[in-house]
């Protein structure tokens, strides 16, 4: 039987030529999406941002700071030896690391950003020393006192006026912190505070990303949709979808025991974990690596290679 022979039209092609033209088109296509739809992405936060937004807020952060009773004072490990947050019994990673990176949230994130605004505000000094020499019941006493104040506090061109009372240096000092938030240089301040950083060369933001744990980042999660529960870890600010391999690892802190548990992220991790620990050894696991042979989904997969092969026999 004579073969049949298919003749096919060519024409000469540069490929090169056609790389370069394609490149480019693809490039004024990204662009032209780019105007149109933007960056699905917000700018980092700042302590600027925060201080000028919302100074109440600031300043409600920086007294729990100050009374060691925010969010930061009180985790415990690896940040200070209160209580750990993610513990299951005698499962306690926390608590075996230890105090990895110490924070004194009094010092690191008040009194001495403070200390280094002398320059600016040379009376400052003077209010960190009254503060320092007072008895612990009475800075106690100072700081309850604003901290109760800061609730019926209001807002007056940006500044917080809180109604008459005993506060003793507290008050100029917290102010004065907010005015450091304000302009700018307080990150840098806290940085410093950091060990390894030093004046000239920054590399550790611990301190400055610490500060704005609790109300200034749960604020602004709730408003762009980014929560927890609300599939925040899969689901990029303003734009969908997101890592979609999280999935599994989201939908997990949805759901009991998970969603109720204060060790919510170590339950989480040590499901995901033992997860795809089976996955791993499923091969070597008794009566469960045969679970291809009682449920022969692969016959299914590869039905027109047996097809095939049953032919040739």
């Amino acid at each position: 039987m004579d073969s049949i022979q298919i003749h096919y039209k060519t024409k000469e092609s540069d490929l090169f030529k056609d790389l370069i033209y394609t490149l480019i088109a693809v490039i004024i296509f990204i662009a032209i999406l780019s105007l149109i739809f933007k960056s699905p992405y917000e700018p980092p936060m700042s302590i600027a941002q925060f201080a000028k937004a919302n100074p109440k807020e600031f300043e409600q952060t920086a007294m729990g700071d100050l009374m060691q009773t925010g969010e930061i004072a009180t985790y415990g490990p690896p940040y200070n030896r209160g209580a750990s947050q993610q513990s299951l019994g005698f499962i306690n990673p926390e608590q075996w690391m230890g105090q990895a990176t110490p924070v004194n949230t009094k010092q690191e994130f008040v009194i001495n950003p403070l200390k280094m605004t002398e320059s600016i505000n040379p009376s400052i000094i003077y209010y960190i020393q009254w503060f320092q020499k007072s008895s612990l019941q009475t800075q106690k006493m100072w700081e309850t006192n604003y901290n109760n104040a800061l609730q019926k506090a209001k807002i007056v061109n940006g500044d917080v006026v809180v109604p008459n009372g005993n506060y003793g240096p507290v008050s100029y000092m917290i102010s004065s912190l907010l005015a450091l938030g304000k302009s700018g240089f307080m990150a840098r301040a806290l940085d410093a505070n950091v060990p390894g950083n030093n004046s000239t060369y920054t590399y550790n933001f611990q301190n400055r990303l610490l500060f704005l744990q609790g109300t200034a980042l749960t604020n602004l999660a709730t408003k762009e949709n980014m929560l927890g529960s609300q599939m925040g870890i899969i689901k990029y600010n303003a734009a969908y979808p997101g890592p979609w391999w999280l999935t599994y690892y989201n939908y997990l802190y949805l759901f009991p025991p998970f969603a109720a548990s204060p060790a919510a992220d170590l339950l989480v991790f040590g499901t995901v974990f033992l997860t795809f620990l089976l996955l791993i050894l499923l091969p070597y696991i008794p009566i469960l690596n045969r679970i291809p042979y009682y449920i022969p989904v692969y016959k299914l997969i590869w039905r027109n290679y047996y097809k095939n092969e049953k032919s040739k026999a």
